[in-house]
């Protein structure tokens, strides 16, 4: 994962100078069945082609069945993940909001209502209503048009066309308290000091002091959010970030082990086999058969 200056995740787009990210994904190819949690700037669809997953927003955790799907709003904790190793076949897409943004009043009246309202972080998408299912039949159209040569403009066109059913039926008068909106940015610091220091030797104390909070308040928020106590969001990062030098580089584990901020090979992989129930040579070999 790579982080923007404000720490936000930087979204590999299609095409570097389009906004768009359009992929089909498979949850068996995340470790553990269980994608990393992440924001970004950009709206975030998933739909489900095929088998279910789970799907944590801000902590709240909601499935999603074939057929279904969810809309995650700007700068949004997220993940999808299945506790239970179950199959999914998904869509994953990104649109940037300022494709949107054809002029400023256009942005004031019927973007930024939504896409900086906390109350809104996320809308499942049953398609049990009429315009759900015309939502959902627009997020299959845009992944229908990836491979066209009009990919840009086809997107853009339905992405406007799938906002203004959003717009229409989200209730944008909704707020949140201010407690709630602050834990959210203390727990955006604490993670993007994670991320930025997980190669060193971090202590919770650390973490706290990088989110303004004390040690009861860190554990409270990590655990309503992510799920996780803040060393075990820590130790999770890590063993992500190991994962993605044996897949991408030949580095003997050992280095592995200290590149990603483990004290020592052997407590590397005792953490490695309890996380994913082998060891990491194993994994890696898994890794390169799969290729």
């Amino acid at each position: 994962m790579r982080l923007r200056f404000d720490k936000s995740e930087h979204v590999f787009y299609n095409k570097s100078d389009f906004p768009v990210y359009i992929r089909p994904g498979i949850l068996s190819h995340y470790p553990n069945y269980a994608a990393e949690s992440h924001w970004h700037d950009d709206i975030e669809f998933i739909v489900i082609l095929s088998g279910s997953m789970d799907y944590n927003v801000n902590g709240e955790i909601l499935t999603l069945r074939e057929g279904e799907g969810i809309f995650v709003n700007s700068r949004q904790f997220h993940y999808g993940f299945s506790a239970k190793h179950l199959e999914c076949n998904f869509i994953c897409i990104l649109l940037h909001p300022v494709l949107l943004c054809s002029t400023q009043y256009i942005e004031q009246k019927f973007v930024l209502p939504i896409t900086t309202n906390a109350a809104i972080p996320y809308h499942k998408l049953s398609g049990n209503s009429a315009w759900e299912k015309q939502v959902l039949d627009y997020l299959l159209e845009i992944y229908e048009c990836l491979d066209t040569d009009t990919m840009e403009l086809k997107a853009q066109s339905l992405f406007g066309n799938l906002w203004v059913e959003l717009y229409t039926h989200l209730d944008t008068r909704k707020t949140i308290s201010s407690i709630q909106n602050h834990h959210l940015n203390s727990l955006q610091q604490m993670i993007s000091f994670i991320q930025n220091h997980y190669k060193e030797k971090i202590s919770l104390a650390d973490i706290c002091r990088t989110g303004n909070v004390g040690k009861t308040t860190c554990s409270t928020i990590f655990m309503k959010y992510t799920n996780q106590t803040p060393i075990e969001y820590l130790t999770d990062y890590r063993l992500r970030k190991s994962i993605d030098l044996m897949a991408s580089t030949d580095m003997p584990l050992s280095e592995i082990s200290y590149k990603t901020g483990f004290s020592g090979a052997s407590y590397f992989a005792e953490t490695f086999r309890k996380r994913f129930g082998c060891s990491p040579s194993e994994y890696r070999k898994k890794l390169f058969l799969s290729l």
